[in-house]
């Protein structure tokens, strides 16, 4: 008896197996969850028209994404054409990528946070948030014409927000070097100015209804509500006595209208008091970040039933420390490109006595990446960017919301 042979398979029924552009919607779907870097996602939707139809165009699913570095640009030059691309070094495909952005013309941007970047005018007249990939825009009230627009450009080291910008309660938060902090909503007419006294302020973030202050060796917190009252915000009374002023387009010659707030302190471990510290965005609930002079680091997390900074291992966490976006944490358990403790620094931030002579000299945009206090490695982008441009590198963390 003969040895029976399988036939081969038809070759029209490989091609039906083959015919990805016409899977099921919700097979399309379902793929597209599976993918994690925005990037990826973005290339994802660009295969066919049938995936990009069965994709969401803004997914829930994503995590915290992997930073982006965004060069330095002259927004305010009088000298030359500005064709408003801006360049974002891609660490992750070692990739310069290139966004053409029109809304930055004659706009520095002063900040970053959660994919959005705050663009100020010259003198400051025009405030908004711009998404550089989804061009979504959000005006803002512009900033009091008593500031000093250079102050403005290079004073200003952090922005926060309280919630999603979608929450109509959601608090906008920047902070400047002069121990400023300013803040508004969407829609708000003016900004509010906080005001403290023979205090130095290190960082500020907003979580859960709350204004969180780091000093040296304090941490302040103060709850706040909407008031009824056009401009002014009203915390709820847990602690001492401080000072806020609502700040209605002042004039040179105007006193600003002060209100009474209240403050709950948090004392900080002596190991922390005695170190560079500011709030890690990222993490869950309010954290901070404490950097030894030889460019270690370590992390406490706030325990509110205890009202304490407790300290908590940095094994799963990699952190992204710049200029106006401080603090970033993203944990290595969601990125395999990530190491645990690992530490990604502008090289502005380095401690001297770790650069390179190379390093040391010369405008290109460098960072770092360090592990217990040591460089693994150095990164050069060879795109110049003079310190005397309007705002520094600063990590942006790509978003579609």
């Amino acid at each position: 008896m003969g040895l029976a042979l399988s036939q081969k398979p038809r070759m029209d029924s490989l091609s039906e197996f083959r015919d990805w552009a016409h899977l099921p919607p919700e097979i399309v779907d379902l793929i597209s969850e599976k993918v994690n870097y925005i990037v990826d996602y973005v290339r994802f939707r660009a295969v066919c028209s049938t995936w990009r139809s069965a994709s969401r165009p803004k997914p829930r699913h994503l995590p915290p994404q992997l930073p982006w570095l965004m060069l330095p640009y002259d927004g305010y030059s009088w000298t030359t054409k500005d064709d408003t691309t801006r360049f974002f070094y891609d660490v992750w495909e070692s990739k310069m990528r290139e966004i053409h952005l029109p809304e930055t013309e004659v706009m520095t941007c002063c900040a970053s946070y959660l994919g959005w970047l705050l663009l100020v005018s010259y003198k400051g007249r025009q405030v908004s948030l711009l998404n550089p990939l989804t061009r979504c825009q959000i005006e803002l009230p512009p900033f009091s014409t008593w500031f000093d627009p250079y102050m403005i450009s290079f004073g200003m080291t952090k922005m926060t927000f309280s919630a999603d910008l979608t929450d109509p309660n959601c608090l906008i938060t920047a902070l400047l070097e002069d121990n400023c902090v300013m803040s508004c909503q969407v829609g708000d007419r003016s900004w509010k100015r906080y005001y403290y006294q023979s205090k130095e302020l290190a960082d500020v973030t907003c979580y859960n209804g709350r204004l969180y202050f780091l000093y040296q060796g304090e941490m302040v917190i103060i709850e706040y509500n909407k008031s009824e009252h056009k401009g002014v915000l009203e915390p709820e009374l847990i602690g001492a006595v401080v000072v806020l002023a609502d700040l209605d387009f002042l004039d040179d010659d105007d006193e600003p209208n002060y209100i009474a707030a209240v403050e709950l302190t948090v004392l900080l471990d002596p190991e922390l008091a005695a170190v560079e510290k500011y709030f890690v965005e990222g993490k869950s609930g309010v954290s901070v970040v404490g950097f030894h002079p030889e460019g270690k680091f370590m992390l406490y997390q706030f325990q509110e039933q205890q009202m304490k900074l407790e300290k908590i291992t940095i094994d799963s966490t990699a952190i992204f420390y710049g200029d106006n976006y401080p603090c970033l944490a993203l944990s290595s358990d969601d990125w395999d490109s990530l190491d645990g403790g690992s530490l990604y620094m502008e090289h502005r931030r380095v401690p001297d006595a770790l650069k390179l002579a190379a390093v040391k000299s010369g405008y290109h945009t460098k960072f770092a990446r360090m592990v217990d206090g040591n460089v693994m490695y150095w990164y050069d982008i060879n795109q110049e960017s003079p310190y005397h441009q309007a705002a520094p590198a600063m990590w942006f963390q790509p978003s579609f919301f």
